[in-house]
């Protein structure tokens, strides 16, 4: 007899189980969500490693939204749904025309100054570290959602005068520190000990450079030592091998940073930009060779850079925006009572160079910015509000075109003023300090050229004087001149 369709109802729960993964890898993450509701089965199956590998391919690193650069495949199925879908999230407040940015935690800690915060990951694990300084200088690692302090370090009555942490989050090393003693300088190299046992971490001291120049980068066993006027060392801590680059001459020429990409070292300062092909290192004795710049801007006097490299991922697809590198200058003008600072978006592109200049110290550098053969290449601008003094002068951008920085408060006229003859008193006008979060042309903005300010937070606070921003998780932390710490969510 047949059997009419009416008398088989199609039921999920009638496929295998091989076919309904194949029926989640079609769905988007919402829909995912959605069906795992429909039965105890589907919501197991829903949990699956398969499932969100699939779908963090097809709709996270796919479609340029950022995620923390783990390997998948170190994650576990539970790990990579919650950062799928915490990705997801943010992308869609990037992409949304309202932007939303969320005030997370805030800690008040003694009354010093905290002069540095820095997002640290290192062996999979997130923290914060910040230094505070009283009469002296103290490091601390602070735990990501409570702002809590989980490990100190303080070598005593010293001062610190830089930090910067490993860009390799697998390296022995995890941050180097320019400290100073007794007035003589020295950079060290700190590891951190993680105990499973009692979740306690330890910060370890493995290596002392005496050295005067400060810490600007840290990759790897390569650590870029800076002076204040021309001179890069880069030099391997556990080697000792060296070389030395030279940007041109000025006076007092802050090193702001220093970035390997693609065989090309980037050393900005505060007025020149270099680019160096990478030298080979020599031993520690011998003669030290100098290598000038085959490439160098300058974009004057400016009060910040921010660089970041181009998200390095098969995955990335938005074809417009090619560039290995991308860089921010908030240009500093003449007049100190302008109305705005302009901040440029430029960017770098590997394959417009090749000349490479290794050279004795009585060569000139080669210097393109008046032939225009310079590598970065203007993309777009962006005008902010800026009538006050720059405390925070931190500006952060992130690989994927977005940035954060803090806008001062406003310079405000009070006090007595004559007029005929007569005394008035001139209240001040009540101005606060802004977090800006800004996009700019990137995989995030979908090839858009356009930059624009996508959503600021007035402080209501104590005066901000540092801040980092971590791309990828959409967190932003800031330290006060007061001992306070406040973090933000994307």
């Amino acid at each position: 007899m047949a059997v009419s369709h009416r008398e088989m109802p199609l039921s999920l729960d009638a496929l295998n189980d091989d076919i309904l993964i194949y029926i989640f890898a079609a769905l988007s993450i919402p829909d995912i969500l959605t069906l795992r509701q429909v039965s105890r089965r589907l919501s197991l199956l829903s949990r699956q490693y398969s499932v969100w590998h699939n779908a963090c391919k097809s709709e996270i690193l796919h479609d340029d939204i950022p995620f923390p650069r783990t390997p998948l495949t170190s994650l576990t199925a539970k790990d990579l749904e919650r950062q799928t879908l915490r990705a997801y999230k943010l992308g869609a407040n990037w992409r949304s025309p309202n932007t939303k940015l969320y005030h997370v935690t805030e800690v008040a800690t003694k009354s010093e100054t905290i002069e540095e915060i820095k997002f640290l990951t290192h062996r999979e694990q997130n923290w914060i570290v910040t230094i505070s300084r009283g009469i002296w200088s103290d490091l601390y690692l602070r735990d990501c959602d409570t702002l809590q302090v989980v490990a100190k370090w303080s070598p005593g009555k010293a001062l610190f005068n830089g930090m910067v942490l490993n860009t390799n989050h697998d390296s022995d090393a995890a941050i180097a520190i320019a400290v100073q003693r007794n007035g003589v300088m020295s950079v060290e190299i700190l590891s951190l000990s993680h105990h499973d046992q009692t979740s306690g971490v330890e910060i370890q001291s493995v290596a002392i450079l005496d050295t005067c120049h400060k810490p600007i980068a840290l990759r790897g066993d390569l650590v870029a030592l800076c002076d204040h006027d021309s001179e890069t060392l880069i030099l391997d801590w556990k080697t000792r091998e060296q070389c030395l680059l030279k940007s041109p001459e000025t006076w007092k020429d802050k090193a702001l940073h220093v970035i390997f990409a693609q065989g090309s070292i980037f050393v900005v300062r505060a007025r020149s930009t270099c680019v160096f092909t990478e030298p080979m290192m020599v031993s520690q004795g011998n003669d030290l060779p100098i290598t000038l710049p085959y490439a160098f801007a300058s974009f004057g006097w400016v009060d910040g850079v921010a660089l970041a490299l181009r998200p390095s991922t098969e995955f990335h697809t938005t074809s417009p925006f090619q560039a290995s590198l991308s860089m921010l200058v908030r240009t500093k003008g003449d007049d100190p009572w302008r109305l705005e600072d302009q901040f440029k978006f430029l960017t770098y592109n590997a394959t417009q160079n090749s000349r490479s200049h290794s050279t004795s110290h009585h060569d000139t550098p080669a210097i393109d910015n008046d032939t225009g053969t310079f590598p970065f290449t203007a993309i777009s601008s962006l005008c902010s509000p800026h009538q006050g003094s720059l405390r925070c002068s931190d500006m952060v951008l992130g690989s994927y075109g977005t940035a954060v920085w803090v806008q001062p408060a406003d310079w405000a006229m009070a006090g007595l003023l004559s007029e005929n003859g007569y005394l008035h008193y001139i209240p001040a006008a009540p101005s606060k300090e802004t977090l800006v979060v800004a996009i700019f042309p990137g995989p995030l903005n979908r090839g858009s050229s356009e930059a624009c300010i996508k959503v600021s937070f007035e402080n209501s606070g104590f005066a901000w004087s540092c801040l980092d921003y971590d791309e990828e998780r959409g967190l932003i932390a800031l330290g006060s001149n007061f001992g306070g710490v406040t973090m933000f969510r994307l």
